[in-house]
């Protein structure tokens, strides 16, 4: 079994950045033995895909590829539930100078699970989200910000020992079972929503997708799509993650 940390330094790999740098070193160390040819190629690799990947054009495509079967829906037409089920992953955390835990560019996760939950869609939101040594959870930092929301401590579950979506599925199965829950709405952006989804399900729970952070935007881009930008190069590495994990977990038999 790939311990967590591993799967971690394994999975830079997939990310854009990072590949394109292990390709340029590559090409050096071609070039340092002379392989002048393989030098050239790899460098161009590398560099053509560092590009494209930050492009809008090339990002709005990965992430629609993920996000077009999970259309937002009205609040009025969302069926009701046994309980919420929060994915973490909107939190960059505790700082050391604030008296909340910092959100992330993924925080929409916690806004629309505090709508769901005052427009009476379930009675129960379940926060799930582990932490590394000395840290808080993920799920503890999320239900500081739900409090400021509104959401009382009362009506929120802590799943709190989860460090990836998969261990998201199971302990919090495990949870709801045990308090005879078993209808979810289960919250988490949308271009994470078909690995979730399938993990939730495979879990025996009846799961309604209820998707939100949506990533592709709707007013024109400032420059060409074709330009290249720090925010386009970061949808692409989420979206590129989101696709080599849902294969990857089919592959190990999760989904």
């Amino acid at each position: 079994m790939i311990s967590f940390y591993t799967a971690k330094l394994l999975s830079l790999l997939v990310y854009p950045l990072s590949l394109s740098l292990l390709l340029l070193v590559l090409a050096f160390a071609c070039s340092l033995l002379r392989w002048r040819r393989i030098s050239f190629y790899t460098t161009v690799l590398a560099v053509t895909w560092l590009y494209l990947c930050s492009t809008a054009l090339f990002a709005n495509f990965l992430m629609g590829s993920l996000e077009r079967s999970y259309v937002p829906r009205a609040m009025s037409v969302i069926a009701e539930a046994d309980a919420i089920v929060l994915l973490g992953g909107a939190m960059r955390g505790d700082t050391h100078m604030g008296t909340l835990p910092d959100l992330n560019q993924h925080a929409d996760r916690l806004v629309h699970a505090a709508a769901l939950y005052k427009a009476g869609k379930a009675p129960i939101i379940l926060l799930t989200g582990g932490g590394g040594e000395d840290v808080r959870s993920e799920a503890e930092q999320m239900k500081d910000i739900l409090m400021v929301m509104g959401v009382p401590a009362r009506s929120m579950l802590l799943e709190d020992k989860s460090r990836t979506t998969y261990d998201n599925a199971v302990f919090s199965a495990q949870m709801l079972r045990d308090k005879g829950l078993r209808r979810i709405l289960l919250v988490s952006s949308g271009y994470h929503m078909p690995r979730a989804e399938a993990l939730f399900s495979a879990q025996g729970l009846e799961v309604v997708p209820a998707p939100t952070d949506f990533q592709r935007p709707v007013a024109p881009q400032l420059l060409s799509k074709w330009v290249p930008d720090v925010a386009s190069l970061s949808r692409s590495t989420y979206a590129l993650h989101e696709i080599v994990g849902y294969w990857v977990y089919r592959l190990r038999g999760w989904l």
